[in-house]
């Protein structure tokens, strides 16, 4: 039984990086809940009770103070924001900006690039997954790969953030991106944003800077 037990432990996987990533998420959240006063605990709680966005199960689930504040400050969390003690005031909506995925394939060198158009890129968070097959018309499956990067000619550069995530995408290969930019009118809303392209080989380079 004792070799048995042995084994079974040793074959354990180890986590992998995006279950690190939400541990050490929920250590921060946990340590800056417990450190509230309890009369911004209760305001938290007294939010979370008032909240009326999604369906009813949504509105079940998030009357809890503590989901709730951890709901509002994971995204301000990744993208190293200070976080917040007390819910926010009801603000205002903020326009995000129209995006389009852009793959070029220049002697051998493939970029990603999101091409922005209006709106605004503060607050926005961007995830991705794996390269898929040309003919998959959607993702259900996203990991954040990191905030939007600063804008040069109204287009972001993702290569690196994606690369270290997942490599390099081989060419014929589909790579989808997503973007999410957290509403603060009702502490939970979110604009979420989905854009796609395949990566064209190198003499497709030409064709794809047309687009931009």
């Amino acid at each position: 039984m004792k070799d048995k037990q042995n084994k079974t432990g040793s074959s354990a996987k180890p986590p992998t990086g995006e279950q690190l990533r939400v541990q050490s998420e929920t250590t921060i959240l946990s340590a800056a809940w417990n450190a509230l006063a309890e009369e911004q605990r209760l305001a938290w709680c007294d939010r979370a009770r008032t909240n009326r966005r999604g369906g009813r199960a949504a509105r079940l689930h998030l009357r809890n103070g503590r989901r709730l504040f951890f709901r509002v400050n994971s995204h301000r969390l990744a993208l190293r924001q200070p976080l917040l003690t007390d819910p926010p005031e009801h603000g205002g909506y903020v326009p995000a900006p129209l995006v389009k995925l852009v793959i070029t394939n220049r002697a051998g060198r493939i970029t990603l690039k999101l091409k922005l158009s209006g709106g605004d890129p503060h607050g926005v968070m961007v995830s991705s997954w794996h390269p898929v097959s040309p003919g998959t018309m959607t993702c259900r499956n996203f990991v954040r790969i990191g905030p939007l990067p600063p804008l040069v000619r109204r287009m972001c550069d993702i290569t690196r953030q994606y690369v270290e995530k997942y490599g390099v995408p081989p060419v014929g290969t589909k790579v989808f991106v997503r973007i999410q930019q957290k509403q603060m009118k009702d502490l939970i809303g979110r604009l979420i944003q989905t854009t796609s392209a395949i990566v064209r080989p190198e003499e497709g380079w030409d064709d794809e800077q047309k687009t931009q």
